[in-house]
């Protein structure tokens, strides 16, 4: 009797935490700065995901510097800090379904674009001045 009331409860617990999470409570995004150089041709294993990706770009070489997730609900901001004292900021304006609208900023550029995620796709975003790509994805809405 014991085991099924506690199958229950962790039953009814799964279901109400995936329907809340369905509800827009919040989306898991990953934000990945990335070194590109023109010397070599290493790629960092912890990229093999978007090799394909990072393949279409002018660079030879790439080597992860930072990796961070956040779980953000409409309207929350993720930012982090990148090299040449610049900054990415993302900012997610709504979920639904698979899909995550997010509004990115390369803070001290010129760089802003708002994208439409599905859930498991990227965005690059290359600051050349830098060599810095900026690789966001959309971890599930």
């Amino acid at each position: 009797m014991k085991k099924l009331l506690l199958w229950g409860f962790l039953s009814t617990f799964v279901i109400v935490s995936f329907a809340s999470f369905a509800q827009g409570e919040g989306v898991g995004i990953g934000i990945r700065v990335i070194l590109a150089s023109y010397e070599g041709k290493d790629i960092d294993a912890r990229l093999e995901d978007i090799q394909k990706k990072l393949g279409t770009l002018k660079y030879s070489s790439y080597r992860l510097l930072q990796e961070r997730s956040f779980l953000l609900a409409e309207g929350e901001v993720a930012q982090l800090p990148l090299p040449g004292k610049k900054e990415v900021r993302v900012k997610l304006l709504k979920a639904h379904g698979e899909m995550a609208e997010i509004a990115v900023e390369i803070l001290r550029t010129e760089k802003k674009a708002n994208a439409t995620l599905k859930k498991g796709g990227t965005l690059l975003i290359v600051v050349e001045d830098d060599d810095v790509i900026v690789a966001i994805s959309a971890q599930g809405p």
